[in-house]
């Protein structure tokens, strides 16, 4: 190991040099104290080791014989006290309007359990803090994966959705489940080029073919059987990610020629049985189980289609 000694000598001469401290040329005193008049600086209280300064009967190789005393003043405690930072930043919460919207609202002041607040159209409001959810800080918007948000509360998943759907990012995962939001409009995430990235991994952002080629990858390593749900309301897309799946599908278990026969059930199963609704003119009234038959090699040798008849029961 090697050593470095620093005989009194060398003390001596570094004790009456100068060095910067923000921008200011500090003298030391040949005791070894910075020759400051500031009474406010940290370091008024720093007393560095000099000649003479140890003991006799103390060991100069004691880790302990050179360590340093600091005693906190009145003096230091506005440089250590960062509570009016916190008072300078501003909180925010998500507040529920009467028609159901949330707004990000800045918490002017809190006392007991009330909270003025101010809206962003410069409203100000006493309300309880009860109906005060918390919000995420900025840094967290528009993450992939809502489990990564710290408060996973109604409204700043909305808000996280809400981000990601204006910049044309329609999936978001939460966890093992895919969130996808119908863009009603074309948008350039699918065709060859993304299934060859997706299948090499290539990308790890959230897609209906990430989601498909895991089920794929864990059909074949456990050689268990796999299941896709897509839910959701009428207009969301599920007939749509149902056949983007099966594309994703045939890409990956093709060859045989019948993945080609399984995408052209979708115009037939869509050509009967559909109604209008609000958010749908073709709005499915029935569900679809599509089962796709795998060989040991991973290649599609059969598929069978079912239907049941979707109904509503009005209670009395």
């Amino acid at each position: 190991m090697a050593q470095v000694d620093v005989d009194s000598e060398t003390t001596s001469r570094m004790a009456s040099g100068s060095i910067l401290e923000n921008g200011e040329l500090l003298s030391w005193e040949a005791n070894g104290n910075p020759n400051r008049d500031d009474e406010e600086s940290p370091y008024r209280n720093l007393r560095f080791p000099t000649e003479g300064s140890l003991a006799m009967d103390e060991d100069p190789n004691s880790p302990t014989s050179h360590l340093f005393s600091f005693a906190p003043t009145a003096a230091e405690s506005k440089w250590s006290d960062t509570s009016s930072y916190a008072t300078k930043k501003k909180v925010y919460s998500w507040f529920q309007l009467s028609n159901g919207n949330w707004e990000l609202a800045s918490i002017i002041s809190t006392s007991g359990t009330e909270s003025v607040i101010s809206l962003p159209e410069g409203k100000v409001l006493k309300v309880k803090s009860e109906n005060l959810l918390p919000s995420n800080p900025d840094i967290l918007d528009g993450v992939d994966d809502l489990m990564q948000l710290s408060f996973l509360n109604e409204p700043s998943v909305l808000n996280n959705l809400q981000y990601r759907y204006s910049r044309d990012m329609i999936y978001t995962k939460a966890g093992p489940v895919l969130v996808a939001i119908n863009p009603f409009k074309k948008v350039p995430l699918y065709g060859n080029n993304h299934i060859e990235s997706y299948r090499r991994k290539s990308i790890d952002s959230p897609h209906v073919y990430a989601l498909t080629d895991n089920a794929m990858r864990e059909m074949v390593r456990d050689e268990v059987n796999q299941s896709i749900i897509i839910s959701g309301e009428s207009g969301a897309g599920k007939t749509e990610t149902a056949k983007i799946v099966m594309q994703y599908l045939a890409a990956l278990g093709g060859g045989s020629g019948i993945e080609y026969e399984i995408l052209k059930t979708n115009p037939i199963l869509e050509a009967f049985g559909n109604a209008k609704t609000l958010m749908n003119d073709n709005s499915s009234r029935f569900g679809k189980l599509i089962e796709i038959h795998f060989s040991q090699t991973g290649k599609i040798s059969g598929a069978n289609i079912q239907t049941c008849k979707v109904t509503s029961h009005i209670g009395s």
